[in-house]
């Protein structure tokens, strides 16, 4: 059985003389991306550069390829940290920047040639390896410096915002580079992003880091769909939040009543939905009034007032109503989360 190419089990790591994360644990097999997402001072850096042992532990264990790591010093982890911005050596070819990591652990220029041609292969590099960085475009440095950061073959890469500063165009450059370079050499990765639609489309799985803790940890499609609770559902700015209270086994509110499962307790709760889950349907349960409409590439937004509570709704093609119009609403309860709890929503 092959051993797990990362695993994190009770790490604590503190911000400075603060707290910081508090009981952080997964499991990633080689090949698996698992995408960290959390608001600015989360700590999503700050558990990329534990992993990497670059920041100091307050507790917990590591293990890379199933070997302890706890107490390694970085260079001898398996596990390379790649921070957003490239950074090459300025003085030094595409070649050479690639080549660095091997020659410093001692392979032969044989194996190193052969190691460096196959890596700039693969970033589309290999006619410009006689050259400088500044010689370089955006995305050609990140996609040396990807080349760079997998020359060792390491067991885990940790990607500190890869995609960050880079236009639209060379998101997608960079992003196919990336998951082109995973697929052939298999790293386990670990990637920080702000980015949602990122996360969806770069993580297997994605953990929301919120309060010091791994709030959810799940794959894509059940997190935006199922998030755990509300402090969830308001970070990834699912749009629509009902006001309620679960009582004898339903959900009662303004959508009417929704069967709960059996073990959610009474009290107040939300209903959280995405756009998805509602639909215009000229027989639908739920009747409304557009208040606004807003345009997009895809269709349009609409803000639809349904007994005093605004829900958002998106359509597609067809015609598309005005603000004032009646509405009526279909709602797909399958896509609704009840979650303990109001707040403000």
């Amino acid at each position: 059985m092959t051993a797990p190419a990362l695993e994190v089990r009770g790490l604590s790591v503190p911000f400075g003389d603060a707290p910081g994360l508090r009981d952080i644990g997964f499991t990633l097999d080689p090949g698996e991306r698992l995408v960290l997402l959390g608001a600015s001072g989360a700590g999503k850096t700050t558990l990329l550069r534990a992993i990497a042992g670059l920041a100091p532990l307050a507790a917990g264990r590591l293990t890379v390829g199933g070997q302890d790591v706890t107490a390694r010093p970085a260079e001898s982890r398996d596990a390379v940290y790649l921070h957003q911005t490239p950074l090459l050596f300025p003085h030094l070819s595409i070649f050479e920047n690639v080549a660095f990591p091997l020659r410093i652990r001692g392979y032969q220029d044989s194996e190193i040639r052969a190691s460096v041609a196959e890596l700039l292969e693969s970033v589309r590099l290999d006619g410009l390896a006689g050259r400088r960085p500044h010689t370089l475009s955006g995305g050609q440095k990140h996609r040396a410096a990807l080349a760079r950061a997998m020359a060792a073959r390491p067991a885990v890469l940790l990607l500190d915002e890869p995609l960050a500063a880079l236009d639209p165009s060379l998101r997608d450059e960079v992003r196919a580079t990336l998951l082109s370079l995973q697929a052939h050499y298999r790293p386990a990765l670990v990637i920080v992003t702000h980015d949602l639609e990122d996360a969806a489309v770069l993580g297997d799985r994605i953990g929301i880091l919120l309060g010091g803790t791994l709030a959810q940890l799940d794959q894509p499609d059940r997190l935006f769909q199922r998030p755990a609770s509300l402090a969830v559902a308001r970070f990834l700015g699912l749009p629509n939040l009902v006001a309620g209270s679960v009582a004898a086994g339903q959900f009662q509110s303004a959508l009417g009543l929704i069967p709960v499962e059996a073990e959610s307790p009474s009290g107040p709760a939300t209903a959280a939905f995405g756009t998805d889950a509602l639909r215009p349907e000229p027989c639908g349960s739920l009747q409304g009034i557009v208040r606004s409409v807003q345009y997009g590439p895809r269709g349009a937004t609409l803000r639809v007032d349904v007994a005093g509570i605004e829900l958002e709704v998106v359509t597609g093609a067809g015609a598309i109503p005005h603000p004032g119009d009646e509405l009526s609403l279909g709602l797909e309860r399958d896509r609704v989360t009840i979650l303990p709890g109001i707040g403000d929503v």
